[in-house]
């Protein structure tokens, strides 16, 4: 017997021999895994998605009035500079429109302490200020943009204002923050209001005031400060000094001084000098539509290692009570509820689980009767709850990717048991006493088992180790599956021995091996002869096969990650450049009221709009719009069973027939990050002119693609804007300035914030402005009156500045220090990835000056970066697959054969993509990567049968052919098994896991037919190789003597 192959397997005597010996403690520790992981199954928690790091931050700054190109230029470049110096900050992107900059940051895929990260961003912000313009705002940066509300609750009540309203919300919102499990709430929509003293010019120049004169006496009087303490008695007493504003009315009695006769002055309400009103921000800051209706929408947030079942049940509850607290007139409605979604795709999981499971079992007892089905089959619940113990440990929750692992592994596991209980068949059918044959059983085949549970662990091992937010979310596959297989693997050589003891069937006398002299065996032993005598005919096609089926994966669509199948879509909204957020919520309103229509929309369940604001994060791979004043988005739920492509359908006629110039894009959400389907090209450089020209030449080309929609560039059309050129010189003669020009204008239009009025724990500001027929875009701004700060006459504006008319862009995308302006186009019937290979040549031939690029984005970028990630810790998996072959085998020639086994899987892979019309794409090379592994299975087992009958005095081609017969049942079995396991994956899993599902079924199914032929024909020709060549050297000549 060769000594080689026996070492190995001998280090595993002791986990056999100890199980068997130890008969009442390895039955102790099993039932002690099934309570255990019943216990854990009992409270397990559970969320939607895995739980991933958003890398991201966002810097927003503001200068009201200010230009676009100006705030590029003093506030966006001066900040991102600052910024760019922190180390672990990857990229900066900004938006800047006029008066704002939003910067957002992305942080390396290795950066651990991403507070301490942030904490940085904050102190070089703050540096950054001190050279800002005046009238800058911020910066201020928000860490927390990737939380996700698991539940959102639209709060309407008609007839009420936002100050009535702010009470209420208020207590909602501590009620539901004394809730166990909230991690925070917080509100949209709630439009911050105003106190407007909105005056009108004539009034005020009869009452020979100025509006900086009344702003100056509010400043001065509404004031809360300290008037010290008076001893008293042995008492300390406070003393406040009266003049505070606290409403409204207090306001309107605000005593204003006014120029009186011979050269006095006297008192007048100020509500004789304007009109004082308490109104929404105008325009609003942001605000939310529920059906039509003004909304305010609470989002929750729930603390990480909570059940969001349970979580979710309790929050309903709370609702229910808080309904009962709120005054008559108010509603709460659910808009988003991630308990439910949590709950329909676990029914579907448990549901496609619990198939497998049947479908499992019933093969293994096809083939091994129901006795010995049973047998294996006892390793699979205890498998899955001693997954359910180790994934708490690691804090792993139950949600889609960890329950599709554990169904994956449902069709992998049971091979372990299959081979072991399989192989002690054989052995008692062949006569050997029982409990040796189980011993034996388990001895000989753990390493082998072993070694092909590693392999598969090692192929998922880049998806455990890569850094992006792909690999993160599949990081819990890759644990789950490792963790169920070498689980596996461990009770199939201790349980199912043990087991076989107990429970085998009992065997008549041997039989000497004739059950493998059936009719299906030797039309096996026949095709396999065959296959030896022709072995170069037979590899030549198996090449060609391979060549062709490499052919027609590069020819097949890439998808990265299909649309989501959720029970919503969103509608992101944009209204022509230049549109404040007055437009843009009368926009809101109207289609909010459309899409509530029961009779247009039967289907809808219902909808919610953001105006100037995308609104919480309902999806880990949302990434809602950035607020700007023209920008609305909107979520739409439906009912159970509806056709969503239809009803999206009927949103974009509708959209198109009514809102002509509004840019909007009803679609299904995206499990990636990115939007699926969307090519986007990326031109990077200094000059707007250039970028555009660049930009709408690719936008040309994307239209010239049959079928292509929606083709758009991010930068917009530029918008009108008024100059204002200051004549110094008449300005310094009428003693007035460029700050009192830019004060007269902002007064006029905007409003400026003068003090607040103090309500109740609240600040609200006092804004003084012009009166509606002041702030007329008609009227003509040379007429705005300025008041000379140095006490100089007030003169119209027209007499020291000449007013033009001229334009700014609506909006600027810088990328890397650098502008960018992106575009993007849609086809229904290409993936990005073939839309880009089909424009490649023309993109290549457009002319780009000195300092300009094209750059791919979007869904193409985050593939790269994902297969980058990939491919950065293959080789590493690859060299520790290789390594554990020559551990266990000690041979070259053995991994040849495995290794040049693996890559025909993709021939069955190929052909059943192409069978089902299915894209290629992220998760069916997930899939390719899962059946290397799990097909080597097939070679490992082939070979360690081939040394078992090379050890019994066989010559080796009798023993290729034995060793492959008596390994057909076992092979095909556990083959057959993982295949059906992954039927109800494919069908009922969701779209996220069919491709793979396919790609899997496919390469089994060929792939382990073509290595039942493929495993004994490399071996034969390989070991015939070093027997030929053994054979044409001349033997040594004999020692003297004999």
């Amino acid at each position: 017997m060769n000594l080689k192959h026996n070492i190995k397997p001998a280090m595993s005597l002791n986990l056999t021999r100890f199980a068997l010996g130890h008969r009442r403690l390895t039955l102790f520790g099993a039932v002690l895994v099934l309570l255990g992981g019943i216990a854990a199954f009992l409270n397990f928690p559970s969320q939607e998605e895995p739980s991933i790091t958003v890398r991201e931050a966002l810097v927003s700054i503001a200068n009201p009035g200010m230009g676009s190109e100006r705030i590029e230029a003093l506030v966006a470049r001066p900040v991102e500079e600052s910024l760019r110096e922190i180390a672990g900050i990857k990229t900066l992107s900004t938006v800047v429109r006029p008066g704002s900059a939003i910067i957002q940051l992305t942080a390396y895929d290795d950066v651990q302490d991403l507070p301490a990260l942030w904490q940085r961003v904050r102190a070089k912000a703050a540096e950054a200020s001190a050279a800002l313009p005046a009238g800058s705002i911020g910066p201020f940066v928000d860490d927390d943009f990737g939380r996700v509300a698991v539940a959102t609750i639209a709060v309407t009540a008609p007839g009420f204002s936002m100050s009535e309203m702010r009470a209420p919300l208020r207590r909602l919102r501590e009620q539901l923050y004394a809730l166990p499990g909230t991690q925070k709430v917080s509100l949209t929509g709630a439009q911050e209001e105003r106190v407007y003293v909105s005056f009108e010019r004539a009034r005020l120049a009869e009452a020979g005031i100025s509006p900086e004169a009344i702003a100056a006496q509010l400043r001065s009087q509404n004031m809360v400060e300290p008037g010290g303490l008076v001893a008293a008695a042995g008492l300390a007493l406070t003393v406040e000094a009266s003049g505070e504003v606290r409403s409204a009315a207090d306001l309107e009695r605000f005593m204003v001084s006014i120029p009186g006769a011979a050269g006095a002055s006297r008192a007048v309400p100020l509500a004789q000098l304007a009109q004082v009103r308490v109104l929404p921000a105008d325009p609003p800051d942001s605000a939310a539509i529920y059906q039509g209706q003004p909304a305010v929408v609470v989002a929750v947030s729930m603390m990480p290692g909570y059940s969001i079942e349970r979580f979710g049940k309790a929050l309903r509850a709370k609702l229910g009570e808080t309904a009962q607290l709120l005054p008559v007139g108010y509603q709460q409605h659910v808009v988003t509820f991630q308990a439910d979604v949590v709950e329909r795709q676990m029914g579907r999981m448990h549901h496609v689980m619990g198939e497998t499971i049947v479908i499992v079992m019933a093969v293994v007892m096809l083939f091994l009767g129901w006795r010995t089905g049973l047998i294996v089959g006892a390793i699979v619940p205890l498998t899955i709850l001693g997954t359910l113990i180790t994934m708490r440990v690691l804090g792993i929750e139950l949600q889609t990717v960890s329950i599709a692992a554990i169904i994956l592994a449902l069709g992998l596991l049971v091979d372990n048991g299959i081979v072991i209980a399989e192989d002690i068949e054989r052995r008692l059918a062949a006569g050997e006493e029982r409990s040796l044959a189980c011993e034996e059983a388990g001895r000989t085949l753990a390493i082998p088992l072993l070694t092909s549970s590693l392999v598969i662990v090692l192929t998922f091992s880049p998806f455990f180790f890569g850094q992006t937010s792909t690999n993160e979310y599949l990081r819990s596959l890759a644990l789950v599956l490792a963790t169920a297989l070498l689980g596996s693997w461990l009770l199939s050589v201790t349980v199912t021995p043990l087991l076989c003891v107990y429970f085998a069937r009992a065997h008549g006398a041997a039989d000497g091996g004739a059950h493998y002299d059936s009719r299906f065996y030797r039309a096996y032993r026949t095709v396999i002869k065959a296959l030896l005598e022709h072995k170069a005919l037979y590899l030549g096609v198996m090449s060609l096969l391979l060549a062709g089926a490499l052919a027609v994966l590069m020819q097949l669509p890439y998808d990265f990650l299909p649309k989501s199948d959720r029970l919503q879509f969103q509608i992101p909204v944009t209204l022509q450049p230049g549109s404040d957020a007055r437009e843009t919520l009368r926009t809101v309103r109207s289609l909010s009221r459309w899409l509530a229509d029961r009779k247009v929309n039967p289907e809808v369940d219902s909808s919610i709009g953001y105006v100037a604001d995308g609104g919480p994060r309902i999806l880990l791979g949302l990434n809602p719009p950035l607020p700007g004043p023209n920008i609305a988005y909107f979520t739409v739920s439906v009912r159970p069973d509806t056709d969503i492509d239809a009803v999206i359908g009927r949103a974009r006629a509708y959209l198109l027939a009514n809102y002509p110039a509004v840019r909007a894009e009803p679609k299904r959400f995206s499990l990636g990050a990115t939007e699926a389907g969307v090519a986007v090209y990326r031109v990077l450089g200094p000059d707007e002119t250039v970028l555009r020209e660049s930009a709408a030449a690719i936008g040309k080309l994307l239209q010239r693609l049959p079928g292509t929609e929606d083709v758009q560039d991010d930068w917009q059309a530029r918008i009108p804007r008024y100059t204002v050129a200051v004549d110094q010189l008449k300005a310094r003669r009428a003693q007035a300035s460029s700050a009192d020009v830019a004060q007269a204008l902002q007064l006029r239009y905007s409003g400026v914030a003068v003090s607040q009025v103090r309500d109740d724990g609240q600040q609200v500001p006092i804004v003084l402005r012009g009166d509606a027929a002041e702030r007329q875009p008609a009227g003509n701004p040379a007429d705005t009156m300025v008041y000379p700060a140095s006490g100089a006459a007030p003169l119209p504006l027209g007499a020291i500045a000449t007013v033009l008319r001229d334009s700014e862009p609506s909006k600027i995308v810088r990328r890397k220090l650098t502008r960018a302006i992106s575009v993007s186009g849609h086809n229904a019937h290409l993936t990005a990835a073939e839309i880009v290979q089909k424009l490649a040549p023309d993109i290549a031939a457009l002319p780009l000056p000195p300092g300009y690029r094209i750059e791919l984005g979007g869904e193409l970028e985050d593939t790269a970066a994902a297969n980058d990630a990939l491919m950065e810790f293959m080789p590493h998996a690859l060299v520790a697959i290789l390594l554990l072959f020559i551990w266990q085998f000690d041979s070259f020639r053995k991994l040849v054969i495995i290794v040049g086994s693996i890559p025909f899987v993709l021939i069955g892979a190929a052909l059943a993509l192409v069978l089902t019309g299915h894209p290629f794409g992220f998760m069916p090379t997930f899939g390719l990567l899962a059946l290397a592994g799990i097909i080597v299975n097939n070679a490992v087992l082939l070979l360690e049968r081939i040394e078992a009958e090379l050890a019994t005095g066989l010559a080796r081609r009798e023993a290729v052919i034995s060793a492959a017969v008596m390994r057909l049942r076992p092979i095909v079995m556990t083959k057959l098994t993982c295949i059906v396991g992954l039927v109800p994956l494919m069908l009922f899993g969701g779209p996220l896991w069919t491709g793979m599902a396919i790609c899997m079924i496919g390469g089994l199914a060929l792939g382990t037919l073509v290595t039942l032929g493929l495993i004994p024909v490399l071996y034969d020709w390989l070991f015939s190789l070093r027997l030929r060549r053994a054979a044409a050297v001349p033997p040594p000549a004999p020692a003297a003597g004999g």
